[in-house]
Parts: C-alpha cells; structure tokens; sequence
C-alpha cells in the first residue's frame, strides 16, 4: 500500500495528538496507508523545527500557506486556534488537498457550509475531528431524545470526564 504525504498545522495539545496518531495508525489500524509526515508549520519558526524533530517531520516551516501548497503533501491536518480553521481548509480545499480539520469547522455555519461545498467541488476528502460521535452515552442519550422519553431538550450543558 502506497503512503501518503501529511503536513500538520498547530501543535498545541491536539496538534501532538495527530501527529501521534498519524504516526501510529498504520500500526494501530493494519491496513492502511503509512503517513509519511512532511511538514509540521506552527510559529515561531524555531518551535515548528523543534516540534518537527520531536514528532518525526521531514521539515518544518512557520507558513501555512507553504504547507498547503507544497506538493509533497496531500492531506493538511489542521489544529490551530479556531478562528483560523476555516481560512486554512479552504487554502488547502483549493489546493486539492484533502483536510482533516478540528472542530469546530468553522465559528458560523456559513463558514462550515463554505469548507463543504468547496470540498465537494474539489472533489476531495474532508473530515472534523469530532472524536466522540460514536460515544456510546452520546448514542444513548440521541436515542432517549428520539424516542421523546426526556421531552424536547431546550437546553443542554454537558461535559466528558475521561
């Protein structure tokens, strides 16, 4: 199975979560292809070299823009500050990357419907990193409101305790 190329922008707490992962998946997961981790960008440069060493990057860099337009990479892992998701996505949607990006997708649906409908255009893959969808107490907890046995929620606060 071939590999294929990552570049990694952000590397606070969920940015050394993916790139751990990406490093693992192949071992974690079988038969899937290996990562072959490009470029990590984050600011200042000196960090991006040092967080590059530490996770395994063939380079680094401190402009997204570089990462999302170099050919060697052909997915863009996005962990930066939110606000920032969506101006990235598209960048590397019309760079015909594919984009694994943090949730939020964006900070208005707007901005969400924009990365899509870019991305169907594209025609590439597109993925949120919204790890808990298949938590089996957030499955319960839709079923529990579909089946109308706790009413219709008006509200809700909620955290998960790990």
């Amino acid at each position: 199975m071939r590999d294929i190329g990552v570049g990694l922008i952000g590397t606070g707490f969920m940015g050394k979560a993916h790139a751990l992962a990406f490093r693992a998946a192949r071992a974690v997961l079988g038969d899937v292809p290996t990562a072959r981790l490009e470029i990590l960008c984050d600011t200042p440069a000196e960090r991006a070299e040092q967080m590059a060493a530490q996770f395994g990057f063939a380079r680094a860099t401190d402009d997204w823009r570089a990462l999302v337009n170099d050919p060697a990479v052909e997915i863009v892992s996005i962990t930066t500050p939110n606000r920032m998701h969506c101006e990235m996505a598209l960048a590397a949607i019309e760079a015909g990357k594919h984009v694994y990006c943090e949730k939020p997708m964006g900070l208005t649906l707007n901005e969400a419907r924009s990365m899509a409908e870019a991305a169907g255009r594209a025609g590439v893959k597109t993925m949120v990193g919204y790890n808990y969808i298949k938590n089996p107490a957030f499955e319960h907890a839709r079923e529990l409101i579909a089946r109308g046995a706790i009413g219709t929620p008006v509200h809700f606060r909620g955290f998960v305790d790990e």
